[in-house]
């Protein structure tokens, strides 16, 4: 036989299996529309459930104004500062801080945790609406190594309880008095109702992490760029309870920045109260010295130029310490590295130089006028100073009574009616979009990696042409599943009553055959001999349930046929066959006067008769190299009008390349899904370079797919037909 020559048509097919079919992709999501349906259903059914069953998250809001105006302490501060960033922004880390949150855990008890225990899945459902099993809890202490573990408290009845510790140990306690579990841990349970036997979780966390839970439910942020309007929200399961919460921390940072103003204003009153009486002795002893230098000296009067310098210092002096007393003031607040704090200690050096230089243009007066000057400047300033204090000591004594600090509460905490989380409606339908993508993505990607043969055009583009597609039968199907599950529970068991042409003669696979074997007459009637070689790639693809059936069919049509096994490693046939494995093609070519109407096994089938593939052999291909195989098919082909003869897989062993020499037909079965191009291009170089030349090809196990499925359909009803 000539070697077949293909290269042309391996190139376009390779091409076109490295492309990516378009269409080919959307017929795939087209077939498998029923299971991509049912993977939405199944999505639609999932998120449905998980809405329904998820505990739903509120969301209560609320709103503060931070006023600009400073207080009387801090008026005179405003022109010295440096432009800082919004005033919200500073007021929103407060808010999320320790000495705000703090408060609101201690006044709350947020650290502590009682959680109902129910069923799990079933046990909320069946729950319904009614209340919630209540136990409060007044006082929860625990030893630093059990925070964040589960306590479990037990309810006996109405007034008394036990609790099992994370350690194991079970406690009795009642209702209303302390329960002492050990010297750090200690627990007392204000009010219980529940059924007897309901069970509790109790939590005690630590201060930080509870901290650090609120802040995941806290958002605040001002509404808008340098906007004072300051926006909070707090989200959580239960309504009542965020609205609580949510409140608590706005009164806790309203009333601390209220005790900051307070506070500020108390350290102004204690300096004062401390420099008055001072200040009232400084301004006696200069009136006093005044008084007498003018007796002494006969001057009244202070020149023009001396009295303008003498209220510049004045003036100073006055600013200088309304400073200290705002200094006072900021010194419980800030440390002396703050802006504000630099602020002031800047302002304050600047008037000191001030002040130094209006000294040394009174030094540089005449000594009468200098000595005037200094006179009456100690006493105006003592006396502006002395009154100053004293209207600033009222002012602060107003303002620590009346202090309200600069925050306003414009809403106060509101919970919304309908929950913000889970959002059914989306839930159901990502739930639906992810159920279908995962579907149609799991099938895009079985088509993409899939390389196996879907077609006849497939094998026909490599220049091979297909004399038969044989549909899969499910019949046949299902009883090779049974045979693998009796054979693995039974190693020995022996495979019988499976040749589907007998069992199942109108099954659609069967009505394929029997049109191979029309097409076969044809093709051998410019064969050099009657036998029909049939092989295939790799093993699974089908070729003895060909082989077997095909011979079938051939003696039905009152042909005399022999059926060789020529699988002399792992031949099954005389399983499907019904006989016993005998002597066979092993024992003929290894005896030089072998008796071939001696081998020959008949079968139920009439004119069909069968030759085993023997006790397998030590050297199975060498047996084929010694000539007797040709001697063997042409005694058979002289007997019989057909010989069929089923050898091993191609790209297994070389027995079918050796085997194919002495054929009129070479036929080569490929599976359905299974064979890969490639692998049929091996299979033509394996047989070309022994000079052997496939005259056909089978499709086998051709199951509905998308890329097939208007001809398989119409494959099938036609032959239904027939």
């Amino acid at each position: 036989m000539a070697p077949q020559t293909n290269t042309n048509k391996n190139h376009s097919a390779q091409n076109t299996d490295d492309e990516i079919d378009l269409s080919r992709l959307l017929s795939t999501l087209f077939f498998h529309k029923y299971q991509i349906g049912a993977a939405i259903a199944a999505g639609v059914l999932v998120g449905g459930l998980y809405a329904v069953t998820a505990t739903p998250i509120y969301r209560a809001d609320a709103m503060l104004e931070i006023s600009s105006n400073k207080n009387q302490i801090l008026s005179n501060l405003t022109d010295i500062l440096p432009a800082q960033q919004s005033v919200a922004d500073p007021e929103v880390e407060l808010i999320r801080s320790r000495l705000v949150l703090g408060k609101t855990v201690e006044d709350l008890k947020l650290d502590i945790t009682v959680t109902p225990k129910y069923f799990p899945l079933v046990g909320k459902l069946w729950h319904g609406n009614s209340a919630d099993p209540v136990a409060e809890i007044s006082v929860f202490t625990v030893s630093p190594q059990w925070h964040g573990k589960a306590f479990t408290l037990t309810a006996q009845n109405k007034t008394d309880f036990t609790v099992v510790t994370p350690d194991g140990d079970e406690l009795a306690g009642k209702v209303g008095t302390a329960l002492e579990i050990n010297a750090d841990s200690r627990l007392l349970v204000r009010k219980l109702l529940a059924d007897e036997g309901q069970r509790f979780t109790l939590e005690k966390s630590s201060f930080l992490s509870t901290i650090d839970n609120m802040l995941l439910n806290l958002s605040a942020a001002a509404r808008g760029r340098n906007s004072p309007i300051i926006g909070l929200s707090y989200t959580g399961e239960k309504p009542e309870k965020i609205q609580t919460i949510l409140n608590s921390i706005i009164h806790n940072y309203v009333q601390q920045n209220r005790d900051k103003d307070v506070q500020m204003a108390a350290n102004g009153l204690n300096f004062i109260t401390e420099e008055l009486p001072r200040l009232k002795g400084d301004l006696q002893q200069a009136e006093n010295k005044l008084n007498a230098y003018r007796a002494k000296s006969g001057s009244l009067d202070i020149p023009v130029e001396a009295k303008g310098a003498l209220d510049s210092l004045s003036k100073i002096e006055m600013q200088i310490t309304d400073l200290k007393t705002e200094e006072a003031g900021l010194t419980e607040l800030y440390t002396r590295e703050h802006p504000a704090y630099k602020a002031l200690l800047d302002k304050l050096s600047i008037l000191n130089q001030a002040k130094t230089r209006l000294n040394q243009q009174i030094t540089a007066m005449p000594q009468t006028q200098q000595e005037i000057i200094r006179l009456t400047r100690d006493v105006e300033i003592n006396q502006a100073i002395y009154v100053q204090l004293l209207n600033k000591q009222q002012e602060l004594g107003i303002l620590k009574a009346s202090s309200q600090g600069n925050v306003r509460v414009i809403d106060q905490a509101m919970t919304a009616d309908k929950p913000i989380k889970p959002k059914k409606s989306m839930i159901v339908l990502l739930s639906a979009v992810v159920g279908g993508l995962l579907a149609a993505g799991w099938y895009l990607v079985k088509a993409l990696l899939h390389r196996g043969i879907n077609s006849a055009d497939e094998i026909e583009a490599l220049d091979l042409d297909v004399l038969a597609s044989v549909p899969l039968s499910e019949v046949q199907r299902k009883r090779d599943k049974l045979w693998v599950k009796l054979k693995r529970e039974a190693p020995t068991y022996a495979r019988a009553n499976v040749l589907l042409a007998l069992k199942d003669p109108t099954d659609t696979a069967i009505e394929a055959i029997r049109a191979l074997r029309t097409s076969l007459y044809f093709s051998m009637m410019d064969a050099r001999n009657n036998v029909v070689m049939i092989s295939g790639a790799t093993p699974g693809v089908g070729k003895s349930f060909v082989s077997a059936n095909l011979a079938v069919v051939m003696a039905q049509s009152e042909k005399k046929v022999l059926l060789i096994d020529g699988d002399m490693r792992k031949g099954y046939m005389h399983h499907l066959m019904e006989t016993e494995v005998g002597t066979g093609l092993a024992e003929i070519l290894q005896d030089n006067h072998a008796d071939y109407a001696g081998t020959i096994q008949h079968t139920s089938v009439p004119n069909l008769d069968f030759i085993s593939a023997g006790k397998t052999p030590e050297n199975p291909s060498e047996l084929l190299l010694n000539g007797r195989i040709g001697e063997l098919l042409a005694w058979a082909g002289e007997a019989y009008d057909y010989v069929v003869l089923d050898t091993p897989p191609v790209l297994a062993v070389t027995d079918a390349a050796v085997m194919g020499q002495y054929a009129g037909v070479v036929l080569l079965v490929t599976r359905f899904g299974q064979t890969a191009v490639p692998e049929l291009e091996a299979c033509i170089t394996r047989f070309a370079n022994s000079k052997v030349r496939i005259d056909g090809v089978i499709l086998n196990g051709i199951e509905r797919t998308a890329q097939n499925y208007y001809s398989y359909e119409n494959y099938a009803k036609k032959y239904q037909s027939e």
